[in-house]
């Protein structure tokens, strides 16, 4: 792994959505120690009870919301004392994993609370327990202000076992069988290719969503035809590896706010900044400004325990000086990032993430070539259920009802029309406005999963068993995100590190069994 980069993939642009992106929506990868939880926005959001049960009722014995939750508790190590009295049973200190708030005090935050509260919205206290409908001020992984990854949390722990040795700058190329056993994997380095390590036991395959099936199909594990075209031998037909690619679509609303006041920050209001965040780990940049603050609605229902939509919220600053590179991160068409930077120079613009909970469109993860250093080819295949752009447009309408709040008011939020010519010839805020505005604005939240789906023998599509073993070989394992059924209603960084903690001791429940029968045996 390189410690230091990330993969730069696209996920193809398409007629029926991420219309108004240069390449398509950008799918970045972590490629670096702590994968993607070392550049993320560092959220702490596990899902919802029903999340897992529906795994479980789909054949997934012990991966229900009370077996889970121990694993996401075993991790823990929560700051919260709050939490830690009043929702005990759902929380703990101990694990390795740092979870803490973000002390951030920006005002936007509670101008978006109060508006909901005047419309009735809650506001709950703690979104991983039984409360999952309402405003929210998310913990992160984070600690003194810092980002806390799973490399400082867990490689950090065992960097002095004598079992464990981490190669930087490593490229998996396959992973070696003999017949249908894996028995180990080769990699590149930096001008040397091929070098080849093997497996007293089996090789445990954590690449995330997009690589663990782009090196499974690679390695001969994947539906036959494309690998017979590519001239990979195929070692186990297993057609849906690749397939079933869950994420959860975002389309951005725009508001601006303080139009006829702009809030300036003063270059001593930055250096106290500075100086609170490196003495004490506090201030503006030990804090992801506003997007802590989450919400999670049902739009079908108000009296609904679970939601079908989530909102992330984003700030620019009134004449942010990077305002450019961040709708460069985005990739959105240059007309459409002309506008958010004009707009900067004028106001404080807030970004209202319109998250897609439980879509119901799926993509694919496709080799391009047989060559391992190429990317694949990512078909997201947003908006292609047409249930999930009438979700998506009631989770559009439903955070607008905000805008007539006295809050809203007071503060001058007010919406900012980004220009599409196209839309803009419909009638402005009918169906067929705001279904059009998706399909140009809509991209990736980065929570790509479901790519070698977890499921009993009876579920042809199903990759890796209960057990996270792959079927059809030996001593091969998934253990990440590509083995969710179906993706959590929620952020996924905390969900995958459960994954981890739940298919670690898989491995050694299995291999415990397994050494006291030959113990019995002699």
């Amino acid at each position: 792994m390189n410690s230091s980069h990330v993969w730069n993939y696209y996920a193809e642009k398409s007629d029926s959505a991420s219309k108004g992106y240069k390449r398509g929506s950008y799918w970045p990868r972590g490629k670096m120690l702590g994968g993607c939880s070392s550049n993320n926005i560092m959220l702490y959001v596990r899902g919802n009870s029903r999340d897992y049960d529906r795994w479980e009722e789909q054949g997934n014995p012990g991966w229900g919301w009370k077996s889970v939750l121990e694993y996401f508790k075993k991790s823990e190590d929560n700051g919260a004392q709050h939490l830690l009295q009043e929702r005990a049973d759902y929380h703990a200190q101990g694990g390795l994993l740092k979870v803490n708030s973000f002390m951030s005090n920006e005002m936007t935050k509670l101008v978006i609370t109060e508006a909901a509260h005047e419309l009735g919205l809650p506001e709950i206290m703690d979104v991983n327990s039984d409360e999952y409908i309402g405003f929210n001020v998310a913990q992160g992984t984070v600690y003194k202000g810092r980002r806390w990854s799973t490399a400082k949390a867990f490689l950090n722990s065992a960097k002095d076992r004598p079992n464990l040795h981490i190669i930087k700058q490593a490229h998996v190329t396959k992973i070696n069988f003999e017949g249908t056993v894996a028995r180990g994997v080769t990699f590149d380095l930096p001008g040397q290719a091929g070098i080849t390590v093997s497996t007293k036991k089996e090789v445990v395959l954590s690449a995330g969503a997009i690589n663990t099936p782009q090196i499974l199909q690679l390695s001969g594990v994947g539906a036959k035809e494309p690998l017979n075209r590519l001239s990979i031998p195929v070692v186990k037909e297993l057609p849906f590896v690749g397939e079933n690619l869950q994420d959860h679509v975002i389309v951005p609303i725009f508001f601006t706010l303080h139009g006829s006041r702009p809030i300036e920050r003063s270059m001593d209001e930055l250096l106290d900044s500075i100086y609170s965040y490196v003495r004490y780990g506090l201030g503006s940049f030990g804090t992801v400004a506003a997007t802590d603050l989450l919400a999670f609605v049902n739009t079908q229902s108000p009296a609904a325990k679970f939601p079908d939509i989530q909102y992330h919220h984003m700030l620019y600053l009134w004449k942010t000086p990077d305002v450019g590179k961040i709708t460069e991160c985005f990739g959105w068409e240059d007309y459409i990032a002309h506008q958010i930077i004009e707009q900067n120079q004028k106001s404080e613009i807030l970004t209202v993430l319109v998250t897609l909970l439980n879509p119901k469109s799926k993509g694919t993860v496709e080799l391009r070539s047989s060559d391992p250093h190429d990317a694949p080819i990512i078909k997201a295949n947003y908006l292609d259920d047409q249930r999930d752009v009438k979700t998506i447009i009631r989770g559009i309408r439903f955070f607008r009802k905000l805008l007539d709040t006295e809050n809203f008011g007071y503060h001058e939020l007010k919406e900012f029309h980004i220009k599409i010519a196209e839309c803009d010839q419909l009638e402005y805020d009918s169906d067929s406005y705001w279904e059009c505005f998706a399909r140009y604005m809509s991209t990736t939240i980065y929570h790509p999963t479901g790519t070698a789906k977890m499921g009993p023998d009876s579920d042809s599509s199903a990759v890796v068993d209960s057990r996270l073993k792959v079927r059809g070989v030996q001593n091969l394992r998934v253990i990440d995100a590509s083995i969710m059924p179906d993706i959590v209603s929620g952020n996924t960084n905390a969900p995958t590190i459960m994954i981890g903690e739940k298919g670690s001791d898989l491995i050694k429940e299995d291999y415990n069994v397994k050494e006291q029968a030959v113990h019995n045996e002699l």
